[in-house]
């Protein structure tokens, strides 16, 4: 057996499916240093190519194979007393049909074709009480068959530098992130009744997840389907269940109308167990998506806005919804006292996503402000002329990256004006940079950078589980209106878990850029940042950002993870000698 292995960075993104002329090229060199702080987490990514093929361990059990003989390969990882932590990363076709890495695998033992790189992860933890310094760690590879005695064939040695500098814990980030949550769609993938126990069991870990990014924002579904599915069934050649259900339960008797919130509720106690608890989202009030040609469609003619309400009569045992605006806005008066009773109404937003018709996104603010008056409002924005429009009457602004750069100036000095928050957002456009299964890894790490360079509060995206039918078999999904992974930062696992992705990780180590230059920045550094920011940024002129038709990605920022590395450990630097 020939195996070829080396050590590469976090932001390393394998692929394979189709020749890829020079690909052993990235075997002639080794990463052999990290920098590093305390509270923080070190990753190499040990890379490995073998003639025939073999079977990956990177724990300690046993393997034997149903294919035969084949040999295993085990990997384990020593840096002093610091935790490690090892992940086999699993590929998933892309829209190109080439195969790349994206899944942190929970496997502890994969097979792996010959001649097929396949990369590992090594995550070193960091705990906050570790002294400053150098650690010297090893990666070993062992190599063993059937009956045999494991030998050791290669030993990488590496080097942790850990500077005096703590980040902060994910809940206690200043980086505002706000990724819609779909808990109808993970309990499909876990095969579990919606809203019970088990629901619950399984959201508490994709909670835990949403939370290590440090997640700020609660997603709250208030009605049925308000996207009408994301019109999942439009696309007739990968059917797939995108709706999302209302989290309010709702009955009527000889008395009346009664609403159950305790679905909603428990989710939200849930979330703030873990620290998310900045904000509540409640999607189903506006702007509801239609789709006529299709049945999507409003069901009171006398409410301005299409929200659709289940409820169960009592009096013949049947499923109905709601057809009349008087009992509409009963449900919002109703929705709006929950809030304020839970001491809660001054964290809740009612959501739209994208509104395109200003007359009548207009006519259903001002319907939920008369029911509701403790209601305010925030929107994800695509129509530049929203933000001039509704300045005075929404509290949050969420425009998309276009319109950031579009409307630069106007948002700039709204900014210091609205009493919300000020994020942006990319989705299926604009198409870098972005989190798409066929983007560089270090745009998923510019996320956090670029914020802190435009001086947002934070990022938005509308995904993290919205996955289509089989999504660890084939998440390609609308192409070419949504690029592969559009729809998700994580993947379903068999047991109830997510299986994170590198793309997660590469966002998560670009929020905690976010931390660091804001440490600095409260430490009278922004001169010393200043001249940094050419390290990732090849522009001057913060409007030629995008739109940008005459400029690749790689003229507007750095593709090179190397330079994302050299930011991150000058900022440390500038951390550790400042007083």
């Amino acid at each position: 057996m020939r195996l070829k292995a080396t050590l590469v960075d976090e932001t390393y993104k394998a692929s394979y499916g189709v020749d890829t002329y020079g690909e052993d090229l990235i075997f002639e060199g080794t990463l052999d240093s990290v920098v590093s702080c305390r509270g923080d987490w070190a990753v190499l990514q040990l890379l490995l190519k073998s003639d025939e093929d073999i079977y990956l361990n990177v724990g300690k059990r046993p393997n034997f194979s149903p294919k035969g003989p084949i040999r295993n390969i085990r990997v384990e990882c020593n840096v002093s007393n610091l935790p490690v932590k090892i992940f086999p990363i699993g590929f998933i076709e892309d829209d190109d049909r080439v195969y790349k890495a994206d899944l942190l695998l929970n496997d502890e033992v994969i097979f792996v074709e010959k001649n097929k790189i396949q990369p590992v992860w090594i995550e070193i933890s960091i705990p906050k009480d570790t002294f400053p310094g150098s650690y010297t760690g090893k990666v070993k590879i062992y190599t063993q068959c059937m009956f045999e005695d494991e030998e050791l064939v290669k030993v990488f040695d590496f080097n942790i530098l850990v500077k005096d500098v703590e980040l902060p814990e994910p809940r206690d980030f200043r980086f505002y992130l706000d990724l819609w949550q779909h808990p109808s769609n993970i309990a499909r993938k876990h095969e579990v009744h919606l809203w019970s126990d088990e629901h619950f069991k399984v959201l508490e870990n994709y909670i835990k997840s949403l939370a290590e990014l440090g997640q700020k924002a609660i997603t709250i579904i208030a009605s049925e389907i308000p996207w009408s599915g994301q019109r999942c069934y439009r696309v007739k050649n990968y059917p797939s269940d995108l709706f999302e259900y209302s989290m309010i339960l709702v009955e009527r008797d000889e008395s009346g109308y009664r609403y159950n919130f305790s679905p909603a509720e428990r989710y939200i106690n849930l979330c703030m167990k873990y620290g998310i608890d900045k904000e509540i989202e409640v999607f189903g009030l506006t702007n509801i998506w239609l789709d006529p040609e299709y049945g999507y469609n409003g069901l009171a003619e006398d409410y301005p806005d299409a929200i659709r309400i289940r409820y169960y009569d009592r009096t013949d045992g049947t499923f109905k919804y709601i057809r009349n605006g008087e009992d509409i806005k009963a449900y919002i008066k109703a929705l709006e006292r929950f809030f304020i009773e839970k001491g809660l109404i001054d964290r809740v937003r009612v959501v739209a996503d994208e509104p395109g018709d200003i007359e009548k996104y207009r006519r259903s603010l001002e319907a939920i402000r008369e029911i509701a008056p403790s209601f305010k409002f925030k929107s994800a924005i695509n129509h530049p002329e929203f933000i001039e429009e509704f300045r005075d009457k929404i509290s949050d602004f969420v425009p998309v990256l276009p319109v950031v750069f579009d409307k630069w100036e106007m948002l700039k000095e709204l900014k210091s004006k609205i009493e919300g928050r000020m994020l942006w957002y990319v989705c299926c456009w604009p198409p870098y940079p972005n989190t798409f299964i066929s983007s560089p890894l270090v745009e998923s790490r510019l996320i956090g950078i670029l914020t802190a360079f435009i001086e947002f509060d934070g990022f938005l995206r509308w995904n993290y589980t919205v996955w289509p039918e089989n999504p660890r078999e084939r998440i390609s999904y609308r192409f070419p209106y949504w690029k592969a992974g559009d729809t998700n930062f994580v993947y379903p696992g068999k047991d109830g878990r997510p299986i994170l992705t590198l793309r997660y990780k590469n966002l998560k180590r670009g929020i905690e850029d976010y931390e660091l230059i804001m440490m600095l920045k409260g430490k009278n550094g922004s001169t010393l940042l200043e001249p940094l920011w050419s390290k990732i940024f090849k522009i001057k002129d913060i409007k030629a950002f995008y739109p940008a038709s005459d400029k690749t990605p790689g003229e507007i920022y750095s593709l090179n993870s190397r330079d994302y590395c050299e930011f991150r450990s000058a900022i440390l630097e500038a951390l550790e000698g400042k007083t």
